[in-house]
């Protein structure tokens, strides 16, 4: 049963990592997810059912055994009374054995299910891992741009475009000069170069 709970478990987590990954997975996933507190909420009513059975099994041999005891102590218990309290309680194993028959059949169905998701998730990974290219994440910086001008440092405010326009200079070459990899990202108080013509 604790094994059950965990493969359960393991699935929640494996869906929710899925539907992170994979958006054209989710409604599957939902779909399997409801599927199992399906099967969860069925296998807990057997379980139930079973833990009655084997409550009124045990009561039953325990009234077979004082019918036994009477018998022996007294002639008059009837055989036909303790023929039927027999019957009963052969029909009461029996629906105890369906019952854990119908358990390993869930268990079955359980564990293919997770088979089936977890082939899923693995060919959606190689999907992924298939269709991902390398980004470059270094940026290539020109050296085409005046080498005379003057060191400015950054106000509140001010924009590469801002202090170009100031300064009649381009951004280009503010950007190539000092190899800023995101102008729109300089902190107040650095200092620039300024390229002039």
């Amino acid at each position: 049963m604790r094994t059950l709970l965990l493969r359960i478990l393991c699935v929640t987590f494996f869906c929710g990592f899925v539907s992170f990954a994979f958006g054209d997975f989710n409604l599957r996933v939902a779909n399997l997810k409801q599927d199992m507190e399906l099967v969860s909420r069925e296998l807990a009513g057997l379980r139930t059912e079973v833990e009655l059975l084997r409550r009124e099994n045990a009561q039953l041999r325990v009234q077979v055994e004082q019918s036994q005891r009477k018998h022996s102590s007294n002639a008059g218990v009837s055989n036909e009374v303790l023929q039927r309290m027999s019957d009963r309680l052969l029909a009461f194993e029996t629906r105890l054995n369906q019952n854990s028959d119908s358990q390993i059949a869930l268990q079955k169905s359980i564990d293919s299910k997770m088979r089936d998701l977890i082939s899923q998730m693995n060919k959606g990974f190689d999907q992924v891992q298939s269709s991902s290219k390398p980004v470059s994440s270094v940026p290539s910086f020109s050296q085409d741009y005046p080498q005379n001008g003057f060191v400015h440092k950054v106000e509140k405010g001010e924009t590469v475009s801002s202090i170009a326009k100031k300064y009649k200079s381009s951004v280009n070459w503010i950007i190539n000069a000092n190899q800023i990899g995101d102008p729109k990202k300089v902190n107040v108080g650095k200092e620039l170069f300024i390229p002039q013509k």
